[in-house]
């Protein structure tokens, strides 16, 4: 029995000695991974801890802004509340009314000439050829208003002979050059326009007569529109523009009263223009226009009724690189014009253009130049003309030019004729130029 108690207790212990280092080891691992538990549990209360802090300072303050406008307001309340009552009674409000007057420009038109002709006295000769007022203003967000009143005296350069005074053309005194009233923002990019104004008609006849790159218009222009070009009054009508890849395409409609001496001989009757031009980019800085003109009027009142009808055609290139364009620029422009007066049985046709260079040799000069022709309207006679011409400008307000007219007539001596030309301007719009 004793033997038994003796191999079981030795038995036991043998057993214990196997398994006790294995527990010991276990314990010990899971003791470790305990630990480390617990420390990445502390890391991460000690982050929440961490956002629970900013929290707080964010809504403090959040808390302490909100305190403050809250302050603010109720001072400016309070500061509201201490100011005595308007004043109702009725008071000058003339500096207000300040914004509501339109823009004024000023400019000054003075030109000198000595001519020298064939069996003819020298003549020298000096005139402020025009003074204009320009009343720009924008009436309201849809329309705008243009009106130039001019006082203006005659310039005689051999060439053509001056037109006849006669019912509505002057050569001295004032007068409305332009007045008209234009829509903006229409739908379809609509363009309408009323009153008086210069017609879409060749390349210089929207330009003002002190905005020319030369002193005079070209003698086509002169024997078909006129000395100040075709001016009357009606409604314009601008349809809207066609893309087509480069090329920008605009079309325009007239119908006008007839007032025009050299066209129509004032006849005070319906006309008609119609106008398409074409724009197209050929390169950053170079560009291509191409226009043609309808115009047809009838005068039905004169002592020989006749139909008149007038066709144009116009060319104009320029050259203007990006970032030098104050220094070089280079303009070659060229109009064709073909004129028909129909009495029934008879008709009378015209014909005649010109060709301008014009080329900015740095930022004050420009030197051009012009040749015009002209089969005299009927009369029988063909007429040259060369026009050499130096702009300076001393600033954007004031510019002189020297230039230079020979006109010879086909069967003719030549006349000569120097004209030195000075342009001043004031105000917002200097130069009326298209």
């Amino acid at each position: 029995m004793q033997r038994n108690r003796t191999a079981t207790l030795v038995a036991l212990v043998l057993t214990l000695a196997a398994v006790a280092p294995t527990s010991v080891a276990a314990q010990e691992a899971k003791v470790d991974s305990l630990e480390a538990r617990i420390k990445e549990l502390e890391a991460r209360l000690d982050s929440l801890l961490a956002v629970l802090a900013g929290g707080e300072r964010a809504d403090s303050a959040a808390l302490r802004q909100a305190d403050e406008l809250e302050a603010l307001r109720a001072a400016a309340l309070a500061a509201a509340a201490e100011q005595p009552e308007a004043d109702t009674s009725q008071e000058s409000r003339t500096r207000d009314l300040s914004i509501l007057n339109p823009e004024i420009s000023v400019t000054g038109d003075v030109v000198g000439t000595y001519t020298a002709r064939a069996g003819a006295d020298n003549r020298l000769s000096g005139v402020p050829r025009e003074f204009e007022f320009g009343f720009e203003s924008a009436l309201d967000p849809y329309t705008r208003t243009k009106i130039f009143v001019s006082y203006h005296e005659e310039l005689e350069i051999a060439g053509l002979e001056p037109e006849e005074e006669g019912e509505g053309h002057e050569h001295g005194g004032f007068e409305i050059e332009e007045g008209y009233l234009y829509w903006v923002g229409l739908p379809a990019n609509l363009g309408l326009k009323i009153g008086k104004f210069r017609q879409e008609i060749g390349l210089y006849n929207r330009w003002h007569t002190h905005a020319l790159v030369e002193v005079d218009r070209p003698l086509p222009t002169v024997a078909f529109l006129g000395d100040d070009g075709l001016i009357q009054t009606g409604l314009a009508f601008t349809l809207p523009t066609v893309v087509t890849g480069p090329g920008t395409h605009m079309a325009t409609l007239e119908i006008t009263r007839s007032e025009n001496d050299a066209l129509f001989e004032a006849a005070k009757e319906i006309s008609f223009l119609g106008n398409l031009r074409s724009f197209w980019d050929l390169g950053p800085s170079s560009y291509l226009q191409l226009g043609v003109t309808g115009v047809y009027g009838a005068n039905d009142v004169a002592a020989e009724p006749f139909d008149a009808s007038l066709l144009a055609l116009d060319i104009s290139f320029r050259w203007r690189p990006p970032g030098r364009a104050l220094y070089r620029d280079f303009s070659l422009k060229g109009e064709w014009y073909y004129a028909r007066r129909d009495f029934g049985s008879t008709d009378v046709t015209g014909d005649g253009g010109y060709v301008q260079a014009n080329y900015r040799l740095n930022r004050r000069w420009i030197a051009g130049l012009r040749a015009d022709y002209l089969d005299n309207y009927g009369e029988g006679g063909e007429l040259y003309q060369l026009v050499p011409s130096l702009t300076w400008w001393q600033s954007e307000w004031v510019f002189f030019r020297l230039q230079y007219n020979f006109v010879k007539p086909e069967n003719g001596d030549g006349s000569h004729t120097v004209l030195l030309q000075t342009v001043w301007a004031m105000g917002p719009h200097k130069h009326e130029a298209y």
